[in-house]
């Protein structure tokens, strides 16, 4: 028992300093950081205190029912950080005082009633609240996010520091978070207390790795279309049309490419572009602009010249960053660069 005590005690320290060193780098010390960035250091000056208050639990004799329930009352208002960051990666500039003080009256009313009434069914129906919640941000969550996802695929080629598609793995792990913080709860054990420490850390971990350069888009902001975008464009793209144009100023090759750039060039609007590209190709403009990149630029050049580094490659590409072209390699080939490119030098070297 008391070589888990320790286990935890350690676990809090470094959890308390993990997140207290992340905060002080998004606020204090990173220059360039953007809106979300400074969100996500005072959610990590949050857990930062969250976690430090559990130090209490390692004093002889503080590890009682009544304290825990304290604790518990008091974590529960993490709820509102996953919140925050959900919302304000699909929707930048979510987050005002005045939503967030609406957000917070349900928890400030169960911990209002539990020190009035300290009583375990208080503690029962704020667990009920917090289930309720979590599900219903996650579901929400979801549904923005995949709306988010599906517009920026609609509308940008270089989607590395504005894509959303790594809030998939965290609503995933924030749900098995929220199960093993309610089981410590309920059974509440030094064992159990240092599982939860070491997922919550992992989970946050993840959420600043994939979030370390991330800016976010407001998909409201592109979405409606400028009138004098409107004005004279035209409703019909030709067949091979499309195919022209990217082929003559070879379009293709600018990395920040977007939708309203290509519609600029065939003298139409993104309305139009987009709508050829789903209903006539069956294509994002992004898996587009990727499958120009890749049979045109790529697959030649890794034939031609298996010598050359696939990060020069994928740049001549097109491609802003060599993860995104091997992603886009493989499903459009079904293999990585480097295999098709041995594969190649092999059929040349036997004659093919």
């Amino acid at each position: 028992m008391e070589s888990y005590v320790n286990i935890s005690a350690l676990l809090i320290g470094i959890s308390t300093a993990s997140f207290a060193i992340f905060a002080i780098y998004f606020l204090f010390w990173r220059k360039d950081r953007t809106r979300f960035q400074t969100v996500l250091g005072w959610i990590m000056v949050i857990w930062a205190l969250s976690n430090l208050k559990d130090i209490i639990l390692t004093f002889p004799g503080m590890y009682t029912q009544h304290v825990l329930d304290w604790i518990m009352v008091i974590d529960g208002w993490g709820a509102l950080t996953y919140t925050v960051l959900v919302f304000e990666a699909v929707m930048p500039r979510w987050t005002t005082t005045a939503r967030l003080a609406l957000m917070a009256m349900p928890f400030a009313v169960f911990t209002l009633l539990y020190y009035i009434w300290p009583a375990q069914e208080v503690i029962y129906a704020y667990s009920v609240f917090l289930w309720f919640y979590a599900w219903t941000i996650v579901c929400i969550g979801w549904v923005k996010a995949r709306r988010h996802i599906r517009y920026v695929r609609e509308n940008f080629s270089n989607i590395d520091r504005i894509d959303v598609a790594w809030l998939k793995p965290v609503f995933f792990f924030a749900v098995v978070s929220q199960l093993s913080w309610l089981f410590t709860s309920f059974y509440a054990t030094v064992a159990v207390d240092i599982v939860y420490y070491a997922s919550t850390l992992a989970l946050w971990v993840m959420v600043l790795h994939y979030s370390w350069n991330f800016c976010p888009i407001s998909v409201a902001q592109f979405t409606e279309i400028p009138a004098d975008e409107k004005k004279n464009s035209i409703p019909v793209i030709e067949k091979g049309m499309l195919e022209q144009v990217m082929e003559e100023q070879q379009l293709y090759l600018n990395k920040n490419l977007t939708l309203a750039d290509l519609a600029l060039a065939l003298n139409t609007n993104r309305t139009y572009a987009s709508n050829y590209l789903s209903q006539v190709r069956g294509q994002t403009f992004y898996d587009y602009v990727n499958q120009m990149r890749i049979e045109r630029i790529s697959i030649p050049m890794l034939k031609e010249h298996p010598e050359y580094t696939l990060e020069y490659v994928a740049e001549k590409s097109g491609f802003a960053s060599i993860s995104t072209f091997r992603r886009a390699f493989i499903k459009l080939t079904g293999q990585t660069p480097r295999q098709f490119a041995l594969e190649a030098n092999k059929k040349t070297e036997n004659g093919y």
